[in-house]
């Protein structure tokens, strides 16, 4: 049996040269693409892929929030998060969303295979660059307070729309987009506003930023 996959990236062309990377080898069958974190969970819900290709960098959902509801709706799903940033933010998110792997962008190719097998085997895949952050010290990472902070108060309702406000949509724009009402969003920009400690938009864009949510 192939191992069944599903491509997860905003790049229309980046997903091409995945599914052709992937295509040379008869073990893999590319079973969904998705261009969207949102489009990411509802896909590996309907197909239960084997292994996801997620790319930390998505509008609407950014990979990592993705990561987390992908194994919500299909625990068995392998996760590998794709990324242009060895950045030891996003790697440590990757790794407490669920993440099985981590590889960089500019090493895809024959190492995307390797991530695959290696996490189909029940192991853990990570690029050269992003192990040196490991060796240097995981355990400051894994137990760094900027990782540990109020964040994880939020629910996935309030990550989602946390990171839209970040992105520059207005309350309208967001309950348009999530079929809401406008004081739903409003009450939940509210709660992100409050538990994270932020008193202006300016606050809440700069702490996406500094957790890697938005560039």
């Amino acid at each position: 049996m192939p191992t069944t996959v599903l491509l997860a990236d905003d790049h229309t062309l980046m997903r091409q040269g995945l599914r052709h990377i992937l295509e040379t080898h008869s073990d893999f069958e590319i079973v969904a693409e998705a261009s969207s974190g949102i489009e990411a969970v509802e896909a590996a819900r309907q197909f239960k892929p084997d292994v996801a290709v997620v790319d930390v960098a998505m509008k609407e959902l950014n990979g990592i929030e993705a990561t987390s509801q992908i194994l919500k709706h299909s625990p068995q799903t392998a996760v590998l998060i794709l990324s242009m940033y060895s950045d030891e933010r996003y790697v440590m998110r990757a790794v407490k969303a669920g993440a099985r792997g981590y590889l960089l962008k500019n090493s895809a190719g024959e190492e995307l295979i390797q991530a695959i097998n290696a996490m189909q085997k029940g192991l853990a895949f990570f690029s050269p660059a992003v192990n040196q952050l490991f060796q240097a010290g995981f355990a400051r990472l894994k137990n760094a307070e900027a990782i540990n902070d109020r964040f994880e108060l939020l629910t996935d309702r309030e990550r989602q729309i946390y990171q839209l406000l970040a992105e520059g949509n207005s309350n309208k724009d967001i309950a348009n987009r999530l079929n809401l009402s406008l004081h739903t969003v409003e009450t939940h920009r509210w709660r992100v506003m409050e538990k994270l400690d932020l008193h202006s938009t300016a606050e809440l864009v700069l702490s996406a930023v500094r957790r890697g949510m938005v560039t």
